[in-house]
């Protein structure tokens, strides 16, 4: 059966999900009875426990099973990833976005193995076996607005010509953004000046510029915003940053009427609340290496 769902998109779980598919509408692995699809959610969950889903740098999903206390098992949803080549099923994975919201699909997957991880923490907060499943993405996410590459990658890859080695490293740029990107889903939900969860209509943005960042820098996800395009100019160039706190701070060098012009409204943020530990170093680097510095070196540069 074809995917009825767009990567990036949101869904409203019963309505639009179960309403459509089937399967059990509550619990991290759905496994519709009719059709030949397994639904599995990634979100927090399992963080307030002391684990959670997450991207290796070879860009695989590790994905923990089902099973609240006790060691998890294969059987149910578990066993229906395992045996899913065998059975004929497609996992599709979705990404939950907070209680009573809806859900973003982040695509379709294969599962290439599983492995049992010690020592996980059950709903109790007792130490047992978990099992967790290392899935590959199919489906690509080029076209989708998140996913057109940076001005800073782009240059990157401009800059190294049309060889055969040149070649390569436009690949491991590509790979590179891609895992960043992944990885930044899962610590920003949408963009903090429009609201904007839907992934089609975003972009990745490195808080430390690409250019300048470490290997280790590029991929990390903690590096990183989501941004409606317009707001992306705005960071990108120096007009706004953030505080720690998730506050805006916007240039006194802005001209008001942009970002009316933009339909921004640039004295309100939305409600995402404080940034994480891991981003707060990144923040406070583009405060002072890129809010308002990088404005003077623009207006300073010749025409």
């Amino acid at each position: 059966m074809d995917v009825p769902f767009q990567v990036g998109a949101l869904y409203n779980r019963q309505k639009q999900i179960h309403a459509l598919l089937g399967g059990q509408r509550q619990g991290g692995i759905s496994t519709p009875k009719d059709k030949p699809v397994i639904i599995a959610f990634t979100g927090d969950a399992g963080a307030s426990h002391g684990y959670r889903d997450f991207w290796d740098d070879d860009g695989i999903f590790h994905y923990y099973g089902e099973g609240q206390i006790g060691d998890m098992r294969h059987r149910g949803g578990n066993r229906a990833i395992e045996q899913h080549i065998k059975d004929g099923r497609k996992p599709l994975v979705f990404q939950m976005m907070g209680e009573g919201r809806q859900y973003r699909y982040l695509g379709q997957f294969v599962s290439l193995s599983s492995y049992v991880q010690p020592n996980t923490p059950d709903t109790k907060g007792d130490p047992r076996n978990a099992i967790v499943f290392r899935l590959q993405p199919i489906d690509t996410h080029d076209g989708a607005g998140l996913f057109g590459y940076e001005r800073t990658a782009a240059g990157d890859e401009a800059s190294v010509g049309a060889s055969g080695t040149a070649q390569n490293r436009v690949v491991q740029v590509r790979t590179k953004q891609r895992l960043f990107r992944e990885r930044l889903i899962s610590v920003e939900r949408g963009c903090r000046l429009t609201g904007i969860e839907d992934l089609r209509f975003l972009r990745a943005n490195h808080i430390k510029p690409w250019a300048i960042s470490e290997d280790s820098e590029r991929v990390d996800g903690q590096n990183g915003l989501l941004l409606a395009p317009n707001a992306d100019l705005l960071f990108d160039r120096g007009w706004i940053s953030f505080e720690d706190c998730g506050k805006l701070m916007i240039s006194s060098k802005l001209p008001p009427e942009v970002g009316t012009a933009l339909g921004l409204n640039l004295r309100r943020v939305r409600g995402y609340g404080a940034f994480e530990d891991g981003q707060r170093g990144y923040l406070a680097f583009h405060r002072e290496r890129v809010f308002e510095p990088l404005i003077d070196k623009i207006v300073a540069s010749p025409l």
